[in-house]
């Protein structure tokens, strides 16, 4: 880093001091010091993202880092240049589902998918970002997604424009902003008042599988805790029949007091 160590009866064990850190990070002495003791109130996203570089992180620790620090989740990922992954145990993980599965980050770019996956896309060409293909894709318009007017666009759009409002600066999420904008058939929706809607989690859609026909797709979303950074979507498609209600409300918890999940008797 540039530091010259100064008193040689000083430091002995390798690495940075919380003094170097204040250093490198342009802040007064001590401010690292009570960031390790939990000490500093609030501290910035900027200043904790000039630590989580300067230390090289990787985007786990990045995460733990400004949860403990802010107790949420980062706004960014810790490298401008990083990409999200995704380990190679849920890439076969995703196999074990008999559901169609597949894997993206946060802006639609497709990371991993399964055999299933594969079958709903016409010639099973899967696409590289799931956002662009659903918006504006000819097959996904008019063939696979089903009153795409009104069941896949209008919601699809609001989960591109909540997506550019937490992610700012990303390339590809401004490129599907622009041509939101552009196209006639999204340039409405995409502007018009946000409607709270950014995930599709819960949802149940029209939809005509390229290989098994029309139906349903129900759509289950959630995070592998390996890869922050990512998406895992299980689509359970079942053909014909009527919609089922839309998302149902969560069920309150059985028990409200904590010892009630342990045995024997309670105090």
């Amino acid at each position: 880093m540039g530091i010259i160590r100064g008193d040689p009866r000083g430091r002995k064990s390798p690495g940075l001091s919380q003094a170097h850190m204040d250093q490198l990070t342009n802040r007064s002495p001590g401010t690292y010091g009570r960031l390790e003791r939990g000490a500093l109130d609030n501290p910035s996203a900027e200043y904790l993202h000039a630590i989580a570089t300067i230390l090289e992180l990787t985007e786990q620790e990045w995460h733990a880092l400004y949860g403990y620090a802010r107790g949420e989740q980062p706004p960014f990922l810790v490298s401008d240049g990083a990409q999200a992954s995704v380990s190679p145990f849920w890439v076969a993980a995703l196999e074990g589902f008999t559901s169609m599965a597949y894997i993206c980050d946060y802006a639609g770019n497709i990371l991993a998918y399964n055999d299933a996956s594969a079958m709903l896309f016409p010639d099973r060409r899967v696409p590289v970002n799931s956002l662009w293909w659903m918006l504006f894709s000819e097959d996904a318009r008019n063939k696979v997604l089903m009153d795409w007017e009104n069941s896949w666009a209008p919601v699809v759009a609001s989960q591109v424009r909540a997506a550019v409002a937490q992610h700012r600066d990303n390339p590809t999420l401004l490129h599907l902003k622009e041509r939101c904008l552009a196209d006639p058939r999204t340039r409405d929706l995409y502007k018009s008042v946000p409607s709270g809607y950014t995930h599709p989690d819960g949802d149940e859609q029209p939809l005509f599988h390229a290989e098994l026909g029309p139906g349903w797709v129900s759509m289950c979303v959630s995070a592998p805790l390996s890869s922050p950074e990512t998406r895992l979507f299980l689509l359970m498609f079942r053909r014909n029949g009527d919609p089922r209600p839309r998302r149902p409300l969560l069920r309150p918890g059985i028990h409200s007091n904590p010892s009630a999940f342990h045995d024997g008797p309670q105090p």
